[in-house]
């Protein structure tokens, strides 16, 4: 067993394909399939902004520099890299931020991003944060329905390359 595993339900808890699933930090010779996967992942939103999201921008050296970073997260579906994502703090709103999640899109539609997601925030609160922000652009209404339907409310929007972007939060902790 891989001692960088980060997400570990009781097997009691796990669906038989969650089984297969291993969520850990990323290690370097990870880093031109992980820029492949983010790249890819994000190709089929640039006709729905007109333009190249910045995901396809990714490069091999912003993957390695996350990854030095211990940032970024390898998400693997009986042992094959299927996904990633990174957790950062945000410069503007002061808590961390969930960024460059990505899945092959053979992957996707199966369980696999919420999982993901689940394993984000799962990691965030180990870092004893309260709240968690994504941003997405608001012209993708499939995803900002995937973050509404996981509890994330639109906070703020703003103007990307002539695209609106919501930044989402949601709150990781009761406050009651």
């Amino acid at each position: 067993m891989n001692v960088n595993i980060i997400m570990n339900l009781p097997e009691f808890l796990k669906k038989d394909w969650m089984k297969k699933v291993d969520i850990r930090l990323s290690v370097e010779e990870e880093a031109p399939r992980l820029t492949q996967i983010i790249v890819e992942a994000y190709t089929p939103i640039e006709p729905i902004l007109g333009r190249k999201p910045r995901g396809m921008l990714e490069t091999e050296e912003k993957v390695l520099e996350r990854i030095a970073e211990k940032a970024i997260y390898s998400v693997l579906f009986d042992n094959e890299l299927v996904g990633t994502f990174t957790i950062k703090r945000s410069k503007e709103w002061k808590y961390m931020e969930v960024q460059k999640v990505a899945i092959k899109a053979e992957m996707q539609n199966k369980g696999l991003g919420s999982y993901l997601m689940e394993s984000a925030e799962h990691l965030i609160r180990l870092m004893e944060e309260k709240k968690v922000i994504i941003q997405t652009y608001a012209d993708h209404k499939q995803l900002v329905d995937f973050y509404l339907h996981r509890g994330y409310k639109v906070i703020d929007q703003m103007e990307r390359k002539g695209n609106i972007v919501c930044i989402m939060e949601k709150k990781l902790w009761r406050e009651d």
